[in-house]
């Protein structure tokens, strides 16, 4: 019979070998006691609840594992071409890294990011400013500030980057007399694969990130970006939900090439009259800049705004309701938010900004069924690689990571 003691210390070896046998030792150090995982990949942590999703890092976050993924610089902003002519771009040796972390339970998966970004950028090209008695676009090299997830489901086969990482969101722009597919709309937008299916998130600051509340504190804004470069701005919404697949034909994706939404109806839509030439609304008494930069089809059904669908905002409502935003330091923006549908829906998104941090949270159920979606299985590895956009017109702007991989721990 093994006495009490020599029991105890059985199991205690025993518990030593379950834990070094599933890729993780305990460490005692100045913090206390520390579960080492495997540094290489993204370590998904079981608990009972996943975290609301807000952008705001509970304690629930404390005992996740971090991924410290460093980004490579892209392309020569300037020059197009040079996306398929880049030495360096792929050496991800860039200053910029973006810190993830993971946790889910029987159901959701939550993923945590957070990455440095000196100013919050919501103004797309397209946004609405009212200058001289005329509605402007006078932005249009301005984008929003963007991160995108890239999930292969099963095995793909990419062009031109295969699985090196520039998938997480990559822009090809081709002239159209040497674009492998025959488009009719000039420059376009030729991301694909060769092969297979993947899965793209894809939150769009200024599409359907604040969506179901935004909020601000002690913001200072750049008058003529629109941008804020100081304060505290919270955003709780949808990334978009796409996939990434082989390219169709100009007519079904011209502008897109192999990238298409999930089924369903996205976040959001133009805020633009049939002939582009005046937003359809705007709002006539923002609360703040927060208020000013998001608009929601919510705050038209509320008759918080003016304007409507055929004729626009008059030049006579602009005149009175204009100086509202000037006041702001915001513009009209170029998207009405609405509550997406269907597969569209699936990713919960909250992020905060402050001080030239982003910190967001993504949240999605592990299994859907979808099948322009990635089902995660727990007892599986998961490829992905992440790409972030600061205030980027174009894909080609953007930075991006080597391909890593997920695993639940």
């Amino acid at each position: 019979m093994i006495s009490r003691n020599a029991s105890k210390a059985l199991m205690a070896i025993l518990s030593v070998l379950i834990i070094l046998t599933s890729g993780c030792v305990e460490d005692e150090g100045e913090g206390g006691p520390e579960q080492l995982f495997d540094q290489s990949k993204l370590n998904v942590i079981e608990v009972t609840n996943v975290p609301v999703v807000d952008g705001e890092v509970d304690d629930l976050w404390a005992d996740a594992p971090e991924l410290n993924v460093p980004l490579g610089e892209t392309y020569d902003t300037q020059d197009p071409a040079s996306i398929t002519d880049c030495a360096g771009c792929h050496a991800y040796d860039s200053d910029t890294t973006v810190t993830l972390k993971a946790l889910h339970n029987d159901t959701r998966l939550t993923v945590l990011a957070t990455w440095p970004d000196p100013t919050a950028s919501f103004t797309r090209g397209d946004s609405w400013s009212f200058i001289d008695g005329k509605w402007m676009k006078l932005n249009p090299e301005q984008s929003e500030d963007r991160i995108s997830f890239f999930w292969p489901i099963g095995e793909i086969e990419g062009e031109p980057f295969d699985t090196g990482g520039c998938m997480a969101k990559c822009h090809m722009y081709y002239p159209t007399d040497t674009d492998p597919h025959v488009s009719t709309h000039g420059i376009i937008d030729d991301s694909w694969l060769k092969d297979g299916r993947a899965d793209m998130w894809h939150s769009k600051a200024g599409r359907g990130t604040g969506l179901t509340s935004t909020t601000s504190s002690d913001l200072i804004v750049d008058p003529d970006s629109h941008e804020v470069v100081a304060g505290t701005i919270s955003m709780i919404g949808y990334a978009d939900d796409k996939y990434v697949d082989v390219w169709a034909n100009d007519t079904i994706n011209g502008e897109d090439g192999g990238r298409y939404g999930d089924e369903g109806t996205s976040a959001y839509s133009h805020n633009r009259i049939a002939d582009k030439s005046r937003p359809k609304y705007m709002e006539k008494d923002p609360l703040d800049f927060a208020d000013a930069m998001v608009l929601t089809q919510a705050e038209i059904d509320a008759g918080e705004t003016i304007g409507n669908e055929n004729i626009g905002v008059s030049d006579e409502d602009a005149i009175t309701y204009w100086p509202n935003y000037e006041a702001l330091g915001a513009i009209v923006p170029e998207r009405v938010l609405r509550t997406p549908e269907s597969s569209r829906a699936d990713i919960q998104f909250g992020a905060v900004w402050k001080d030239g941090i982003w910190t967001a949270e993504l949240g999605r159920d592990l299994i859907n069924a979808n099948e322009d979606d990635i089902q995660f299985n727990t007892s599986e590895e998961h490829f992905f690689g992440v790409a972030i956009f600061d205030n980027s017109r174009h894909g080609y702007q953007h930075m991006t990571s080597r391909m890593y991989y997920m695993e639940f721990v």
